[in-house]
């Protein structure tokens, strides 16, 4: 009975105990496990079996992990999808024609989410007034549009990982549904104002780049300068971890019910102690509200 089992797995047929389930799926569940996948691991399985051979043409999502040009162009090719939800590029070669080319057919596509990790290269223009964009992640980008058209109209979701420039007031002035604003930075200078009616959601972890881009020995710490404004009437939760602010100002928030704060100054002699104290209390005064409150406030000194 065994021998006449192994003969059969040997020939390739199924026995009561190997039944091949994954195909048994439908189409559309096998495009949404693909999903998941990068994009070359993903047209990889075309060769697993005819049925196979053009699945992925129909895989909601793209994701180029530092992906050749030839591999992008046949991609772009061949994907069938006239709506790609969600659109992950991630390549450090800096060239502007290239990654102009990859988020334009992206938008092409009428894409939902972008999530997108460069180095100094410039995103296309397009990206500023997608119509149909409600997710957005932008990773070491130096770049925000101080000018020019900016309207996310169906925008919720914003990260901002590392990006150096001002320009977040042109940029939120575009979101007019925009409900989660997460900001991570690490500068020398920088005035960040953020205003928006509808952010329910505010994360921002500022960070002084002093001391990592500078020699810290001749490094003036007084030349630093943070200027930090919100005015979000709408927040529900609200995370702040201050690192290196020496402003900061706060409008009304009525609406909150949940913060995190962290100030923690560590850089000795480049703030005014005392007029950050006097903005410190007046913003965490701003707080009362909260039915959950964290704070947690120190002051170190090299």
């Amino acid at each position: 009975m065994e021998e006449q089992q192994h003969k059969r797995i040997r020939h390739g047929e199924q026995t009561p105990n190997s039944v091949d389930r994954l195909s048994d799926l439908p189409d559309s569940v096998l495009c949404h496990i693909l999903s998941f996948l990068q994009t070359k691991i993903s047209v990889a399985t075309s060769i697993l079996a005819r049925r196979w051979r053009f699945l992925w043409c129909y895989v909601p999502n793209l994701h180029f992990h530092h992906a050749n040009e030839d591999c992008i162009n046949s991609v772009f090719l061949l994907h069938k999808l006239q709506t790609i939800n969600t659109f992950r590029f991630t390549d450090f070669r800096d060239e502007n024609d290239r990654v102009e080319k990859c988020i334009t057919f992206a938008i092409e596509r009428n894409v939902k989410n972008i999530d997108i990790f460069l180095c100094m290269a410039n995103l296309p223009r397009c990206i500023y007034t997608c119509k149909t964009l409600v997710d957005l992640t932008i990773n070491s980008i130096d770049l925000l549009p101080e000018s020019g058209p900016v309207f996310l109209p169906l925008l919720k979701k914003l990260h901002l990982f590392y990006v150096h420039q001002n320009g977040y007031d042109t940029l939120l002035s575009g979101c007019p549904v925009l409900e989660e604003l997460l900001i991570h930075s690490y500068t020398d200078y920088a005035s960040f104002k953020i205003s928006s009616p509808t952010i329910k959601r505010l994360l921002i972890d500022l960070h002084s780049a002093g001391g990592e881009s500078s020699n810290e020995s001749n490094f003036d710490y007084k030349r630093c300068y943070y200027k930090l404004e919100i005015n979000t009437p709408a927040l529900v939760y609200l995370y702040l971890a201050d690192n290196s602010g020496q402003h900061i100002k706060c409008g009304p928030l009525n609406s909150l019910i949940e913060a995190n704060i962290e100030a923690n100054i560590d850089i000795d002699g480049y703030i005014d102690d005392v007029v950050y104290a006097r903005y410190l209390v007046e913003f965490i005064d701003r707080l009362r509200n909260a039915k959950f409150l964290k704070l947690n406030l120190s002051h170190y000194t090299k």
